[in-house]
């Protein structure tokens, strides 16, 4: 909009926008699994859906999918966040985030985020992707990397109008789609490639010249149709 730019802790950002701290414009709680050691198999195999950190560092910024479930057991030692949370892994993997989009429970290597009215929570998900390089830079080096609540409540994030939010989120999310289609489709053709291939070598269909084009037709194997 050809704003002024002011300098900041972040860098350079339009004069109207603000910089402040996470923890001063979201809820921050991390995720629980009480007991030791957490592969008891007495918890597992129920019907709550149970993300951890792989189902979130694998994700596209939506967390559309998890791999392990909990029973009425293992609920009970969990914490689960509802849709629309923002989770973020903090252990091993750092930084990485994804959208819920169910209930979930979720162990203590994640961190929910609940944006307040003023944050747009698509927003921040996608600033907060941009930042997981430099969380994963800073995360404290032990056995294994970590951060926790305290690392990310001063973390400093931009603050445009909501409205501007909403567009800036809304043009990722249109981009997004439009990669989301074009994978699909790029898929679908290297699965179409490779059965005609596959067809090809075995001889189930053969090529045949028809003035400046090919044709592919079945052989009579192919058909069940006797020569």
């Amino acid at each position: 909009r050809n704003e002024p730019q002011k300098q900041t802790e972040i860098g350079h950002i339009p004069e109207s926008w603000e910089v402040v701290e996470l923890g001063e414009v979201a809820k921050i709680e991390r995720g629980k699994f009480s007991h030791r050691p957490r592969n008891e198999p007495r918890f597992y195999g129920g019907e709550y859906p149970f993300v951890q950190t792989g189902d979130v560092s694998n994700c596209d910024g939506y967390v559309r999918s998890y791999t392990q479930t909990l029973n009425e057991d293992g609920l009970a030692i969990s914490k689960t966040f509802p849709a629309g949370t923002i989770l973020i892994t903090i252990a091993a993997n750092i930084g990485f985030t994804g959208i819920l989009e169910f209930d979930s429970a979720c162990p203590d290597s994640l961190i929910g985020i609940t944006p307040n009215e003023n944050l747009h929570t698509e927003f921040l998900n996608y600033y907060l992707i941009t930042q997981q390089p430099e969380m994963d830079r800073l995360a404290p080096k032990g056995t294994q990397k970590n951060i926790n609540i305290q690392f990310l409540k001063p973390w400093p994030v931009p603050l445009p109008s909501f409205e501007e939010q909403t567009e800036i989120a809304e043009a990722f999310a249109a981009t997004d789609r439009k990669i989301r289609l074009t994978t699909q489709k790029r898929t679908q053709l290297q699965d179409l490639f490779r059965t005609l291939l596959h067809e090809l070598m075995t001889a189930k269909i053969r090529v045949y010249n028809s003035g400046s084009s090919a044709i592919c037709t079945p052989t009579s194997a192919a058909t069940g149709v006797g020569s």
